[in-house]
C-alpha cells in the first residue's frame, strides 16, 4: 500500500486560509518527512491529543513525540488545529524552526543543538533526561556485526551516521571505530546498512517482538547484549519570533509537567520500545 504524503505547499496554504476564515489558524508543526509517513500510517483515525494508550504497529520514539507534542498542548490548554510542515533532514529541520517556517518542532531536538540557535528558539522542559537515550547497534539481520560481543569487537566494525546528529556522531567518533561514514537521511543509513555498504547504525530500541526496525522493506536488528548511551537532554523547541511565542511555550511546559506527572510520557515512551527492559541487562558501551 502506498505511503500517505505529506502536504504539498498549495494544499497547506489553503488549509491555513480556510482555518483563518473560520477564525482559528493552525499551528504549523514541523517534522521530519519520514517521521511523518509513519505517523500518519500509526495514527490512523485515532486523535492524538487525546492518546493515553499509544501502541501500535510501527510505533517509535520520534513517531510517538508527535502525538505527545500535541498531547502536551492540549493539556497545557491549547486546542489549535495542526498543519505538518516538513523538513529532509535534521540539520534543515533545526534552520527551518530558526527562520521561523513553523510555530514548533513536533519531534524532540538535542540541547546542545537548540541552545546553538540562540534567542530565535524556546527550549520545552525535557522530555528525555540526560543519560536516558539510550540506542541499539543495528546491523542486518545475516551481518557479520551481529558477533560482537565486546567494545574491541565493535572497534573492527564500520558504522554511518549524519554528522550534524552531534549526539550520536561523538558517540560513536569515541568509540574508535574501523570506519566512520556519513550520510544525512535515516532512511540512507538504513539502505546502506542493509545493503552492507557498513556494519551497523545507531537507533532507540523498537517495541517490535525481536527489537527490529524496518525502514522502505529494509529490516535491520540489534546486535545482542549491547548499547550505547548518548550524552544530552531533549527537548521540543517553539519558534521565538512568533507573537504568542511565550504563551506557546508557558502551554508547552504546562501540558508536558502534567503528562510528566502522570506517567503519560514515560508510558509512551515505553509503548514504542525506547525505554526497553528488555535490553536493562545488555552492557554499555564504551
Amino acid at each position: 500500500m502506498p505511503r500517505p504524503a505529506p502536504f504539498p505547499p498549495l494544499v497547506l496554504f489553503i488549509l491555513c486560509a480556510l482555518a483563518q476564515l473560520v477564525g482559528a489558524e493552525p499551528l504549523a508543526v514541523l517534522v521530519p518527512e519520514d517521521v511523518l509517513v509513519d505517523y500518519r500510517a500509526w495514527l490512523g483515525t485515532r486523535d492524538a491529543a487525546t492518546l493515553d494508550d499509544f501502541a501500535g504497529p510501527g510505533l517509535r520514539r520520534d513517531v510517538v513525540e508527535v502525538a505527545l507534542l500535541q498531547r502536551a498542548l492540549r493539556a497545557g490548554g491549547r486546542s489549535d488545529a495542526v498543519v505538518f510542515v516538513t523538513a529532509p533532514n535534521y540539520q534543515r529541520f533545526l534552520a527551518e524552526l530558526a527562520d521561523g517556517q513553523a510555530a514548533v518542532i513536533g519531534t524532540s531536538a538535542w540541547r546542545a543543538d537548540l541552545v546553538a540557535l540562540g534567542e530565535r528558539v524556546l527550549l520545552s522542559r525535557p522530555v528525555i533526561a540526560d543519560g536516558e537515550f539510550v540506542a541499539g547497534l543495528y546491523t542486518r539481520p545475516d551481518g557479520p556485526a551481529l558477533a560482537a560481543r565486546t567494545l574491541a569487537d565493535v572497534r573492527g566494525l564500520s558504522a554511518i551516521s549524519n554528522p550534524g546528529w552531534t549526539a550520536d556522531w561523538t558517540a560513536l567518533g569515541g568509540l574508535g571505530l574501523r570506519e566512520l561514514q556519513a550520510t544525512t537521511t535515516w532512511p540512507a543509513m538504513v539502505r546502506m546498512v542493509g545493503a552492507g555498504t557498513c556494519d551497523f547504525l545507531l537507533a532507540p530500541f523498537q517495541a517490535t517482538p525481536d527489537l527490529a526496525l524496518t525502514c522502505d522493506g529494509t529490516r535491520l536488528v540489534p546486535i545482542p547484549g549491547l548499547k550505547i548511551a548518548l550524552s544530552g537532554s531533549r527537548h521540543f523547541a517553539v519558534a521565538a519570533h512568533l507573537p504568542e511565542a511565550a504563551a506557546l511555550h508557558a502551554a508547552l511546559d504546562r501540558g508536558l509537567a502534567v503528562l510528566a506527572a502522570a506517567g503519560i510520557i514515560r508510558r509512551a515512551y515505553e509503548q514504542a520500545g525506547f525505554f526497553s527492559t528488555r535490553t536493562a541487562e545488555w552492557t554499555r558501551i564504551p
